[in-house]
């Protein structure tokens, strides 16, 4: 948001602050800002009357004028503008004038003539040439004939002006307008506003327009009429301020209706009545429903935007742009001035849609004062009235919802504590006060939120915000946060780190990729499919929906590295996966080629189900949970043979497996092992306390077995038998091989287990481990028919 230091004064006295003082109560009390500058930096210009205007006696396109630089006071210049005539007013940058570009004006003699100065255009002082009007890009700027000979021209053109560029975050709709800045200025200064005063003098002929609106999408639509305006060029202040906007002026009818949205933030449109008619219907567009808009471009709208129409064909899409069959020319006689209040969603929408980003629709996008529509219809018309030489018909025709108040209440204890201030209740009336705040109460006070303050919620936070903002960051004390807890993380914070802290450990990266994904990759490895969240307003297909597994989007950071030669890949990541009725942590890991390898020492540990299979359970182990892992066939996306699910206290907290080959193929990601856990769920498991065991001083004693058994038959049955019979002696078992083949029967197989025993009170003897093994082959025979091979 530009603003003009010369519009700001027409609402508050800033006599005795230089720029740079004003720059600082900007930055500090109200926003930041992104640039300051002066409009114009030229020095040493006079407004020139051109007496005399002769041919150049050695040219065919220079010009030997004599000009009255002061009253009485005539100066010969050549030019060669031309534009240039007698007759003229014209800017005049006389000898030691510096302009744009460090270009010095000194006397000078042009093909043998003198010539003690220039004649400049808008161009030449500084401003752009989209700026400037098509009459004078070629030449230099005419003056108009009331244009006082001697005076600065800039003062006159109102170009001796000075620009602050606010850098508005979302929220602070108020501040953009002239009027916003004003009273937020003036509280920061603590002076008061002085409001625009106008008298508008309506003619006896009714308004003729009637209004229809078919949405609940705009609560208020309010027109007037004005009849006989004279298309031309409008004054030099209004041109002035809005180049300083960064508005390029047009005419009178235009630039009036720019201007108004400008120092009161409220957009306004108008239509050439002639060609609109009399009637106006506001409703919703019909899908696929086609307006060529003001930029000649024909765009196609959807349900949903919003659309002024004549009863039939749509002439203006609300709030983002007008159309051209209906837009003002120099043919234009009789105007329709529309202001209107639409809901900020729909019009964003439709911005966002169709790619039009504009000054009115940046407006209503962020919410507009809903009390301030009727000023500024009315204020536009008077302007109409005094720079168009228009006629205004009597009423405002149209729809206007009524206004619904917004309260909330805060006590002056509420602002001290979260502040750390001490402030009493004179220094918080009086800082409401400034702010313009219509309250009651004493020390608990029952706030009336100004329609103005579109930023505002009805919630104390903005108030507290307010008030420090105005008493002053720098003058609130720092000091340390009352609280009552030492900070310390929750068991479920110490869950989530210590599994971070483990997966790093073991050289696995983690990675931080979006929450947000597409709709084809909703549904991938997930056990239920449940509802999704979708965005409402998505800035891409790609990112429409909240995630439902972490596991696509490590398939996509495998495959992004895969395309870069990076073949040996490890990734994990913590992070939330969405429903529409929860939001759960999750932990998920993918791999892909090696997991280890050193050239040196001539070893290679290719990526396998067991591998990270085995790095679950060493997660596990430190945990202190005991999982178990069970065939899981029916997984979408995963492999059937080689996809287990876990089970940790008889609840599955997660899978572990093989990506299918198909899935694997089609996205380039071949021989992909992944494992996703529910963090929540096995916070919820019975974590068992590490309990401290001394080191035995005895020796162990190692033997190996091979148990032939039914295929049928799980390695972990087996083990658990074994644990069960020698739970007091055993201190490791470890699969070690696992054999079908010659000398054991078709529907068996053969588990080689290497067990190791250890008596912590003496040193075990050959008959005590014989005794042990002979327990558990009875065992294994009795419950599962096994059998020493």
């Amino acid at each position: 948001m530009k603003v003009s230091t010369n519009w700001l004064k027409d609402y508050i006295n800033l006599d005795g602050y230089t720029n740079e003082e004003l720059f600082n109560q900007i930055s500090f009390h109200m926003t930041e800002i992104e640039e300051a500058y002066p409009l114009t930096t030229n020095t040493n210009l006079t407004i020139g009357y051109v007496k005399e205007c002769v041919n150049h006696p050695d040219s065919d396109h220079l010009h030997v004028c004599q000009i009255e630089i002061q009253p009485g006071v005539v100066s010969q210049i050549v030019c060669g503008a031309p534009n240039m005539k007698q007759g003229a007013k014209v800017i005049v940058a006389l000898p030691g004038a510096v302009l744009p570009g460090d270009f010095k004006i000194k006397p000078s003699k042009i093909r043998g003539v003198e010539s003690n100065g220039m004649c400049c255009s808008l161009q030449e002082l500084g401003i752009k040439e989209m700026f400037v009007e098509e009459a004078y890009k070629d030449g230099i700027y005419l003056l108009p004939e009331d244009a006082p000979v001697g005076e600065n021209p800039l003062h006159y053109l109102g170009l001796d002006d000075y620009v602050y560029d606010l850098e508005l975050t979302s929220n602070r709709s108020d501040l953009l307008s002239i009027e916003g800045v004003a009273y937020d200025l003036a509280a920061t200064l603590n002076k008061k506003v002085e409001p625009k005063k106008f008298s508008l003098e309506e003619s006896s002929k009714e308004n003729d327009v009637k209004v229809s609106v078919l949405t609940s999408k705009c609560p208020k639509y309010l027109t007037r009429k004005i009849e006989n305006v004279e298309i031309k060029s409008s004054p030099e202040f209004i041109k002035a301020r809005l180049i300083a906007s960064g508005i390029r002026p047009i005419n009178n009818v235009v630039d009036i209706t720019n201007y108004v949205l400008m120092e009161l933030g409220q957009p306004l449109h108008s239509f050439d009545a002639d060609k609109l008619g009399t009637s106006i219907v506001v409703r919703e567009a019909k899908e696929g429903e086609v307006i060529k808009t003001l930029d000649d471009v024909e765009r196609k709208l959807s349900k949903g935007d919003i659309v002024i129409t004549n009863g039939n064909e749509a002439l203006c899409v609300a709030g983002v742009m007008g159309g051209a069959s209906t837009e003002i020319t120099s043919e234009t006689k009789n105007v329709v001035l529309e202001a209107a209040y639409f809901e900020p969603l729909p019009i964003r929408k439709t911005s966002q849609r169709l790619g039009l980003k504009s000054e009115s629709s940046t407006r209503f996008e962020r919410t507009i004062d809903y009390q301030r529509v009727n000023r500024a219809l009315d204020y536009a018309a008077y302007l109409l009235e005094k720079y168009a030489n228009g006629t205004v018909l009597a009423g405002v025709n149209g729809i206007e919802a009524p206004y619904k108040e917004r309260h909330t209440s805060v006590t002056t204890a509420k602002i001290n504590k979260v502040l750390g201030t001490s402030l009493d209740n004179k220094e918080v009336e009086a800082i409401f006060d400034r702010l313009g705040y219509d309250y009651e109460g004493s020390g608990s006070y029952e706030i009336n939120i100004p329609s103005r303050r579109m930023d505002l919620l009805p919630s104390y936070q903005d108030i507290i915000e307010d008030v420090a903002r105005m008493y002053g960051y720098d003058n609130i004390p720092t000091v340390l946060a009352s609280t009552n807890d030492k900070g310390a993380l929750t068991p479920y914070q110490k869950l989530v780190r210590n599994c971070r802290i483990i997966l790093s450990n073991m050289t696995i990266n983690e990675a931080v990729t979006y929450s947000l994904t597409n709709e084809n990759d909703l549904y991938d490895f997930v056990e239920r499919e449940e509802e999704p969240i979708k965005l409402l307003m998505p800035m891409t297909e790609d990112r429409a929906y909240m995630r439902q597994s972490l596991i696509p989007s490590l398939l996509n950071t495998i495959i992004y590295n895969k395309s870069r030669k990076m073949n040996d890949l490890s990734f994990f990541e913590i992070g939330k996966v969405y429903t529409s009725s929860s939001e759960v942590m999750h932990l998920a890991g993918a791999f892909n080629g090696l997991f280890a390898s050193s050239k040196w020492q001539g070893y290679k540990t290719p990526v396998d189900f067991f591998l990270v299979k085995g790095i679950l359970e060493i997660l596990f182990e430190k945990l202190n949970l005991s999982p178990v892992f069970e065939a899981y066939p029916d997984l979408k996306n995963m492999h059937p043979g080689r996809t287990a699910k876990i089970i940790v206290d008889g609840k599955m907290v997660g899978f572990v497996g093989e990506v299918h080959p198909r899935y694997a193929h089609e996205h380039s990601c071949d021989n992909t092992y992944v494992f996703e856990l529910n963090l929540d769920e096995i916070y919820a498991c019975n974590h068992q306390t590490f309990k401290y065991q001394t080191i035995c001083k005895f020796p162990s004693v190692s033997r190996d077995l091979a148990i032939v058994v039914d295929k049928n038959v799980t390695c972990k049955e087996i083990c658990d038998v074994i644990k069960m019979t020698s739970k007091k002696y055993l201190t490791n078992l470890e699969v070690f091989d696992l054999y079908e083949g010659e000398n054991v029967k078709e529907n068996e197989k053969s588990l080689a287990i290497s067990l190791t025993f250890e008596d912590k009170e003496k040193t075990l003897e050959t008959a005590d481990v014989d005794k042990i093994i002979n327990s558990i082959l009875n065992r294994l025979d009795a419950l599962l028919h096994a059998h020493l091979r």
